[in-house]
């Protein structure tokens, strides 16, 4: 018995040690494998229960790691290297329906970042 789980003992009816010091061993070899913490309540029979799992290693609030856009990626950068918006070029076909398109397609360059 290890000292750090007498107060787990004091519950239990004596005839049930061994059931708790079984699930305590498990629970202690899977808490080194996964290196994550558990808080957990025992009941009189020693039946162990788990109340709450600690964060696995590196996954706190401040290692947050996520896939970032192409245009996310151009916005936030100092120096645009490569613009995220299509060339439109003059002999592109222009939409009918939208008078704009053909004027934005006449002027021959890129359009500029939106700021954000």
């Amino acid at each position: 018995m290890h000292p750090a789980h007498a107060h787990l003992y004091a519950h239990v009816h004596v005839v049930f040690w061994p059931w708790l010091w079984l699930q305590l061993w498990n629970l202690n070899r899977w808490m080194k494998e996964s290196r994550r913490g558990l808080l957990i309540s025992v009941d009189r029979w020693g039946n162990i229960y788990v109340n709450a799992i600690s964060d696995a290693p590196g996954q706190g609030p401040r290692s947050i790691s996520a896939p970032v856009s192409a245009r996310l990626a151009a916005a936030l950068s100092t120096e645009i290297e490569i613009s995220p918006y299509p060339l439109l070029r003059r002999d592109q076909p222009s939409h009918r329906d939208c008078p704009a398109a053909g004027a934005i397609a006449g002027l021959g360059r890129t359009l500029p970042l939106p700021d954000t």
